[in-house]
């Protein structure tokens, strides 16, 4: 005797227990964007008076002081180009490694569902943080290979599966220390890295976690792929 299914007579979905809900539905952020960006403050700091002191200046924008002003307010429209097309290769390869859905629910356990104004904080000092100080610092001191594998160092995920995030860290950063280079200012590389650091937490914390999917679909038949 076959189970009723929708369309049966006697059939009666049966309501998803609140618990799957509450599974399925991101928490408030645990990690607050006040305490991250003074982090990142004070990897700013860092780099600012890093590359005073190495460089007796503390124009760290521009690499080359000659640069006027209309140079540097289009090439951050080159970062942005290049953000959107890494952004759109990761969605890509999402369903391909399975090492980048385990990245998303490692971030979506730490940041929970931050707002949208926290999102936007927590994306303006990470970027402007980083770069100053590896593309800003680091790079004229050491190099883009040197520097790049700092970088990468940084992101290191808590576990082993997650070296691909490493790698994949290590050829944004030799990315982004090229388009400083190319473009002489470091605009192009902060706009990148805004960029992708918005787009990608916004994407990590409001989609639905996969359990919560598997395990509506296998409570309601339809899943909690709409919630």
């Amino acid at each position: 005797m076959c189970a009723p299914g929708p369309g049966s007579i006697g059939y009666h979905p049966q309501p998803v227990p609140e618990r799957v809900i509450q599974s399925a539905t991101p928490k408030s952020s645990p990690a607050q964007a006040s305490t991250a960006a003074t982090f990142y403050a004070v990897i700013f700091l860092i780099g600012f008076f890093w590359h005073g002191a190495a460089q007796e200046t503390n124009d760290l924008w521009r690499l080359d002081p000659e640069q006027g002003l209309v140079t540097l307010l289009w090439t951050p429209l080159l970062g942005v180009l290049f953000g959107l097309a890494v952004v759109r290769g990761f969605r890509v390869l999402e369903g391909r490694m399975s090492w980048l859905p385990a990245l998303q629910r490692e971030f979506r356990d730490l940041l929970g569902r931050p707002s949208g104004r926290d999102l936007f904080i927590l994306a303006v000092a990470s970027s402007v943080g980083e770069e100053v100080l590896f593309r800003g610092a680091m790079l004229d001191a050491w190099g883009p290979w040197i520097s790049s594998l700092v970088f990468a160092g940084l992101h290191i995920g808590p576990r082993r599966s997650l070296w691909p995030w490493t790698l994949s860290s290590l050829l944004l950063g030799l990315c982004l220390a090229g388009l400083t280079l190319a473009t002489g200012n470091l605009g192009a590389a902060i706009a990148a890295h805004f960029v992708i650091n918005l787009l990608n937490l916004h994407y990590i914390t409001r989609k639905p976690p996969e359990f919560g999917r598997r395990q509506g679909q296998g409570v309601s038949g339809a899943g909690l792929q709409r919630l």
